[in-house]
């Protein structure tokens, strides 16, 4: 198929050429304005029609949205449709003169457009996977624990699988008490490789909120399916129109539709989802034996768990084997997952509780706390809450007041985390140390401490945290039962009627989210509020003038996804105002003038909003140290002119030391245009660009070195043409590869790293410093030698790898002249045609102190003889599968002792075939200390008499391998107890 469409595409590509090279040919050679206008008003009308054919195509999909690069393709033909439009009409006026200066002027401005034509022409949207937006992925994964070593899941499990399978079964009922395991059995079916092969797509619904006795409403259900199939039902209000869009996208599908936590009766029909006889099935998880009876065909059963799965689990999440062989601990783990009641959630928390204590005294302590059991009730959620309220109270001070703020973010939420940490800094939750870097640092500690201990989790998306819907009621159970009236948190149904404005007075924290509310007090007494967050309350679209009039402590303030049309002038008053996020108010469409009044404002969130540009009001906010925006098309500019104002305007706020970019489909391009620009911002510490799928960051600063990430060796290459003296001190420079592929050398600054071939002046330009440099997949590259001399010697350490040509480090022309002085460290990795490091006489490499070679097949030694006599300074040598590999050191008899006199260590791995260091393998090593010699059958003696290896203190290797040496017996007995044997 893919061949298929690929023929198909050049041949629309040939058929385009074709057509188009007349009309080029006559715009660029001629210069009678007549015959110009002729051309361009022919290739005008040719591209139009080729954008109302695009538009025909996309109606006949109209179920889905437009891709952003087609919308974006879209607004660039419109764009210079209206402009040659304006040509005509200046054609027209200057055809009646007869001025030649008149004439030239318009030729080149009607030149000019055609090219614009032209370029769009070529990158014309041909598919339908680019004219639409890309079908939903088939499955989307959620992290989940495994229950194969839980009978009491997986037997429901695997019968729901099983009936997953049969024509007859439509609706399946997985049946069990709060906290049994029911929703994470489904979310196992959901990431079930099996499931993903008979469906064409699996759909997940949280059908009702936690701590609720009702589903969520229609409409919100509608809205979760509806993104899930990425149906475009922005213009659509009633229910039952967006029921009819989904029962259309459904109707020739075969669809799963996972329906978690159900509390009363569903009307699938009004729902817009269809019970079809094609195979599609419902799924539902609930606690009540008589809910959606009508829906289901079969039901399965979730019993408690035994006492015997119930110490799997614990000790599956405790994953702590060390801790398990000692006996006393051991001992310990029956009686916690008792007085945890065998509820799985709990029990998963106490792991995680566990797992940071390492003696014994740990854990009786632990246990001790735990031992006043909260007495059992008839309400097993009100057991749950007070049995995790009990490890509440363990918690460290600074965790558990992060962890009770993170209970404010409404049921489901994925939380970013750097937000997060932004809002405990404002709220002076952590120590700020010295600045922000390490106040981020300590908010990182926190997040992972709470994560080990299984209050958190990491969401699929790895910049994102969330907190367990029965953690989070758990912990505002706590905070309501501890006589703590600073909070107040409300969601859904709670906030239908508008909350007595008496409820405010003296609240710390308030968070109302996730609901119908579509009107807040006039001005509410609040002089002690801190944080008010206000998230997904969709129907709230204008805050009273005067609302913030009596809000002087406020430090956080959170709108996302509200429908505000405006901020009040009493907000422009928070002097302590640190963080506000303004993420995906849409209807925002312009910031207030006087913004800047916010003298304390330090993070700025305008994501998703509705201002299509950065406003430059946000120059004058003088404490801005963080703005997250979105980088969009837009009907009326071109989106490079648009990337180099949001520059413009960055380049002058004062204090900003981070920037977060969401990044529209199909734009990518444009903005990595822009890169260049950005990263001449040189007190950024952060650049950060979010895609669709992936989050990369373009300039980190941590621990006062500099990252920063080039696409590809152009942007690089532009960066270093437009700086005046490039200054690289303290930089870890990538090219064509992100930060997650660290460097295998942290020693050296700056560094660089190049992924894919690279041409040898940006190398020569790079090397006009000290730096160290990392070679991987250049497949053009030999070996060092084609830079000069000069520059070989800038090079501090080396890394080759995976480069498909590379023979040698140096070739036999450099005419033995002296090279490579100064490099500190050589790896070379996975080099399948390397032979040898150098192929002639050299003078170079006096200063290497590392030598790695890894997987070289055709290596079949180091170096000779000559050349190591050259290296008296390696320190660490290391050789690992190297399969040809006969002898290290290939050369002389006449052995001039100590080789190598400041080795200290000595790596040789899987190398089938070697026989010996060097012709003598009797040597003295007077500062080796460590040696490790594993999977070299054929080597048969250590390299080392009696007294030749006075430092050693480690030796690594295979039992068989040292009982079977040929060394003098004195010597293997010298030497057995410093061995580690395999």
């Amino acid at each position: 198929m893919a061949a298929v469409i690929a023929a198909r595409a050049g041949v629309a590509a040939a058929t385009i050429t074709a057509l188009w090279d007349p009309l080029k040919r006559t715009i660029e050679s001629s210069n009678d304005m007549d015959e110009i206008y002729g051309a361009l008003d022919d290739a005008m009308k040719r591209l139009v029609a080729k954008r109302v054919d695009h538009d025909f195509m996309f109606h006949r999909h109209k179920r889905t949205m437009p891709s952003n690069t087609y919308t974006n393709w879209k607004y660039r033909v419109d764009d210079v449709s209206i402009e040659v439009d304006k040509l005509k009409v200046m054609y027209l006026k200057e055809s009646k003169r007869s001025s030649w200066f008149s004439f030239n002027s318009l030729t080149k401005k009607m030149k000019a457009a055609a090219s614009r034509i032209f370029a769009l022409m070529e990158e014309d949207p041909q598919s339908v996977d680019v004219l639409v937006d890309k079908k939903p992925a088939r499955v989307v994964e959620m992290i989940t624990p495994t229950i194969t070593n839980i009978p009491t899941l997986q037997k429901p499990f695997e019968q729901t699988l099983g009936w997953l399978c049969d024509e007859k079964v439509r609706g399946i009922r997985i049946h069990g008490r709060v906290g049994s395991g029911k929703t994470t059995i489904m979310q196992n079916l959901n990431n079930h490789v099996k499931v993903a092969e008979m469906f064409d797509i699996v759909i997940w619904v949280t059908v009702s909120r936690e701590g609720s006795i009702e589903n969520r409403a229609i409409d919100q259900i509608q809205q979760i399916i509806a993104q899930r199939l990425k149906l475009d039902i922005k213009v659509t209000t009633h229910h039952d129109l967006v029921a009819s869009r989904i029962r259309e996208e459904l109707k020739d599908i075969k669809y799963v539709l996972l329906l978690d936590d159900v509390k009363e009766d569903l009307n699938l029909d009004k729902i817009g989802v269809p019970m079809r006889d094609n195979g599609s099935k419902i799924v539902f998880t609930t606690r009540l034996q008589h809910v959606c009876s009508s829906i289901a065909t079969r039901q399965t059963n979730v019993a408690s768990l035994n006492r015997k799965e119930a110490l799997l689990m614990f000790k599956s999440v405790l994953d702590r084997p060390h801790l398990e062989k000692n006996s006393n601990i051991n001992g310990l783990m029956p009686e916690i997952i008792k007085w945890c009641g065998y509820h799985p959630l709990v029990i998963k928390v106490a792991a995680g509780f566990f797992r940071v204590k390492e003696t014994e005294e740990s854990w009786l302590d632990g246990l001790m706390n735990l031992s006043k059991r909260p007495e059992e009730g008839d309400d097993t959620m009100q057991e749950i809450y007070r049995l995790l309220d009990s490890f509440f109270d363990c918690l460290p001070v600074t965790q558990k007041k992060c962890f009770f703020y993170t209970a404010l973010y409404p049921e489901d939420s994925d939380i970013q985390k750097d937000c997060l940490l932004d809002n405990w800094a404002a709220e002076e939750l952590l120590d700020a140390g010295d600045g922000v870097e390490v106040m981020r640092a300590n908010g990182r500690e926190v997040l992972d401490y709470l994560k080990m201990v299984s209050l958190l989790e990491e969401n699929t998306f790895q910049q994102c945290i969330r907190m367990h819907k029965l953690i989070r009621l758990a912990a505002l159970y706590h905070l309501s039962t501890n006589d703590d009236q600073g909070i107040l948190v409300k969601s859904g149904e709670a906030l239908h009627k508008p909350l007595d404005v008496k409820l405010w007075k003296e609240k710390k924290w308030i968070s109302l989210v996730d609901s119908k509310m579509n009107a807040l007090p006039d001005h509410p007494d609040c002089s002690a509020l801190s944080t008010l967050i206000l998230q997904k309350n969709k129907n709230l679209e204008a805050i009273p003038s005067a609302f913030f009039k009596h809000m002087q402590s406020l430090h956080v303030l959170d709108l996302y996804d509200t429908r505000i049309t405006s901020l009040p002038n009493s907000l422009l008053k928070l002097a302590t105002l640190k963080v506000l996020c303004l993420q995906k108010c849409v209807a925002l469409v312009e910031l207030h003038r006087e913004i800047g009044n916010l003298q304390k404002l330090e993070v700025l969130d305008i994501r998703g909003s509705g201002l299509e540009n950065i406003p430059p009001q946000v120059v004058s906010l003088i404490s801005l140290r963080r703005l997250l925006v979105s980088f969009t098309s837009s009907m009326s500019i071109n989106p490079t002119q648009k990337a180099a104002n949001e520059v413009e305007v960055i380049s002058k706020i004062p204090m900003l030391k981070e920037l977060v970019v969401d990044v529209e489909d199909g734009l990518e391009r444009i903005l990595y245009g822009a890169i260049v620009n950005v990263v001449r911002l040189t007190r950024l510490s952060l650049l950060q660009f979010y895609f669709s799928n992936k989050v990369v960051d373009h300039i980190k600063a941590t621990g006062g070195i500099w990252k920063i990430y080039f696409p590809n060796e152009r942007l690089l290459q532009s960066y270093i043409d437009r700086q005046d003296s490039v200054e690289f001190n303290n930089c870890q420079i990538f090219t064509g590869c992100d930060f997650s592929s660290h460097p295998h050398i942290m020693k050296f600054m700056p560094y660089f790293k190049f992924d894919g071939e690279v041409c040898d002046d940006t190398i020569s330009q790079v090397l006009s410093n000290d730096v160290a440099i990392e070679l991987v997949n250049h497949n053009g590259l030999e070996h060092l030698s084609s830079f000069t001399a000069e520059n070989m010697n800038r090079i501090r350490s080396c890394v080759i790898k995976d480069c498909n040509k590379m023979r040698t480090i140096v070739d036999d022309n450099t005419g033995g002249g002296s090279i490579l002085n100064n490099m500190e460290q050589l790896h070379m990795i996975n080099l399948p045609v390397l032979k040898n490091i150098c192929e002639g006489p050299m003078q170079g490499l006096k200063g290497l102190k590392t030598l790695i070679l890894c997987n070289c097949p055709m290596l079949t030694w180091v170096c000779t003889y000559g050349v190591i006599l050259q290296l008296p300074e390696i320190r660490h040598l290391e050789v690992e599968r190297c399969p040809e590999i006969k002898e290290i050191f290939n050369g002389s008899t006449n052995i001039v002792f100590p080789v190598l006199p400041n080795l200290k260590k000595l790596i040789l791995v899987d190398m089938p075939q070697l026989r010996s260091i060097l012709v003598s393998n009797s040597f003295e090593w007077p500062s080796l200390e460590r040696l490790k010699i594993l999977g070299c059958p054929k080597l048969k003696r250590l390299p080392f008499q009696k007294d030749g290896a006075v430092k050693l203190t480690s030796i690594e290797a295979e039992k068989s391998w040292w009982e079977a040496l040929e060394n003098d017996q004195e010597v293997t007995d010298q030497f057995r107890r410093y061995c580690t044997l395999k």
